[in-house]
């Protein structure tokens, strides 16, 4: 007979928890966080020449008088976000000596700045310009996201800031932003040409320059891909999102996660969109997910989709997921995924405007209804790309 039972031995530590590295406070600018004051929010003006020509001078004629604009942007103040926990005075007891309202505060907080992180990049679609397959051998974006190999990769390294510097961009100071797989493709590029990468320190993201840019890793990146759905679903088939399955189904029953098919394509595609950006809600064409299903959508990935009928198409984005994992099981074997990329960063720092107002430090409340402590951790803030700020950066679709 083999043993079964052994004798159990406390430690007095937790098991490591494993957090995305920030990396936005290395780009974003923070310029106008000293001024600003609770409720206060920034408006900058921009005048508009477009209409001023440099003409020919006739003696003796009136001259010709050119118009001018302006126009006025608003950065306000209007991310309030917080994480919360309670713990008992039982659970405090039993830890012991493993404090944990100090250290699972603090990884909560951690959990905070990187809901402030992905929300910065998220403004990286923002950019005036993108960068896509088509400016690798083109002047025209294709809307084909860039797929990376030995050709694209230094195609893409020479070609970005060249974009950049058509936009009357000086190149100082320019960083790109890319997840760690893509940067693992560029440095099997790099290493190839006997320079090494990763002889770089990564800290806070940073992992080395690349010509004209520092680059630096981030797992907070914007995914966004596209299904293109132009033939109506039979029952039982199925599209997953980040490991969620969605059935679309003829009767809708009550098992979570189905979708009623209705009587089109594009009936079918519209309910599986409103229920993914209404994941908690059961209507007559869509069953609300689980409760660890709708964490999934609405807190781990944070997605959006938008439905597109003249397109056949319904398109997800995730802010801070990082590529998007998808899949679908189709009778119909022509409708698919069509898209799956990441924007990247790539341009000056300082470019996107961000202003976190109040970030609270972890604050410990005993309650008055119960034996025990809420922890509390919040921000408020605003972030803001300016339209002399889009100018400055490009939003670079890598494929995944």
């Amino acid at each position: 007979m083999s043993l079964a039972i052994y004798k159990e031995h406390f430690d007095n530590t937790y098991q490591e928890t494993f957090n995305k590295v920030n990396v936005a406070k290395e780009i974003v600018n923070m310029r106008f966080e000293p001024v600003l004051k609770y409720g206060e929010s920034v408006e900058r003006v921009a005048f508009d020449i477009s209409g001023v020509y440099v003409r020919d001078t006739v003696r003796g004629a009136a001259s010709t008088i050119d118009s001018i604009s302006d126009t006025s942007e608003l950065l306000t103040i209007n991310l309030e976000k917080e994480a919360n926990i309670y713990l008992s005075d039982g659970e405090m007891t039993q830890a012991g000596p493993l404090n944990p309202s100090q250290i699972i505060g603090r990884e909560v907080a951690i959990k905070l700045s990187n809901d402030w992180d992905a929300r910065c990049f998220a403004e990286t679609r923002n950019a005036l310009y993108d960068f896509d397959n088509g400016d690798l051998t083109t002047l025209v974006s294709s809307g084909t996201a860039i797929t990376m190999s030995s050709t694209t990769v230094p195609q893409m390294i020479a070609r970005m800031p060249a974009k950049l510097h058509a936009q009357n961009q000086v190149l100082t100071n320019l960083a790109f932003v890319v997840d760690p797989f893509i940067a693992s493709d560029i440095e099997q590029y790099i290493m190839s040409k006997s320079i090494d990468l990763a002889g770089f320190v990564l800290k806070n993201g940073f992992a080395g320059p690349i010509k004209n840019a520092e680059l630096y890793i981030s797992t907070n990146l914007t995914g966004e891909a596209v299904f293109a759905m132009a033939t109506q679903p039979t029952d039982g088939d199925t599209v997953t999102i980040g490991g969620v399955t969605f059935t679309f189904k003829t009767v809708l029953g009550v098992t979570a996660g189905n979708v009623l098919i209705g009587g089109s394509a594009d009936a079918a595609r519209a309910n599986l969109t409103a229920l993914i950006n209404a994941p908690g809600t059961t209507t007559a064409n869509g069953v609300a997910l689980s409760a660890a299903n709708q964490a999934i959508i609405q807190q781990q990935l944070r997605l959006t989709a938008t439905n597109d009928n003249t397109a056949n198409t319904m398109t997800v984005v995730g802010i801070g997921s990082g590529a998007l994992v998808v899949s679908e099981t189709l009778t119909d074997g022509t409708d698919t995924w069509t898209k799956n990329f990441l924007h990247c960063y790539y341009g000056k720092k300082g470019a996107i405007d961000a202003v976190l107002q109040d970030k609270k430090e972890v604050d410990i409340r005993p309650c008055s209804d119960r034996r025990g402590s809420n922890i509390f951790s919040s921000y408020l803030g605003g972030i803001k790309t300016f339209a002399d700020g889009a100018k400055k950066f490009l939003d670079v679709l890598i494929a995944r």
